[in-house]
């Protein structure tokens, strides 16, 4: 086994512990019940964002490849959002080209930067959790109805605020952890 082995041996392990110790499943299963109560979704609407989401990660992992390897989609409410990074404009046109033609999507932004990934990879799963554990547990931010995704310290934020001041708390409380760089927010205010 070589040294660079080991050390993404290594790394891979660090990251596992990270995530146990980040995971409390008393504490996940409690915020996920009153989360659910707060959703301001129908079933409708939730059934609707589930298909939506299964039809456009679909289309994207087919289409994949190497330009568009670091795209993702987030929906709330059928409002869609593209996210992450592809490595020219024609690839962000081609992710968007991918999920525009569903017509259950109220509206659909395309928030992919084109460029490289600021920051490393290994870090994601564990700040997503910590997002989602900290805003859980922040009065005055309703994180369910809220969806983000991490890339390299980059987050991208999109779903509903009921108010300006908690879209400015929300924003504030992700900013404050450590290694997020950039919040690149699509959070609607006010009506769905």
């Amino acid at each position: 086994m070589t040294q660079a082995t080991r050390s993404l041996l290594g790394i891979a392990s660090l990251v596992v512990v990270i995530q146990a110790f980040a995971f409390d499943p008393i504490t996940s299963a409690i915020s996920k019940g009153v989360a659910t109560a707060m959703d301001v979704r129908s079933k409708d609407e939730v059934k609707a964002d589930v298909e939506i989401d299964a039809t456009a990660t679909k289309k994207l992992v087919d289409q994949k490849g190497d330009d568009l390897k670091s795209v993702s989609f987030l929906v709330f409410a059928r409002h869609g959002v593209l996210v992450g990074f592809a490595r020219n404009n024609e690839a962000k046109r081609k992710a968007e080209d991918l999920v525009k033609g569903d017509r259950r999507l109220r509206s659909l932004k395309n928030d992919v930067v084109v460029g490289a990934i600021r920051g490393g990879m290994i870090g994601n799963a564990v700040l997503d959790e910590k997002i989602g554990l900290t805003l859980t547990a922040t009065k005055g931010i309703s994180s369910v109805n809220m969806r983000w995704k991490v890339y390299g310290g980059d987050v991208f934020l999109m779903g509903f605020a009921q108010s300006k001041a908690e879209a400015d708390l929300t924003i504030k409380t992700i900013k404050k952890l450590d290694g997020v760089q950039i919040i690149h927010s699509s959070l609607r205010i006010g009506k769905k």
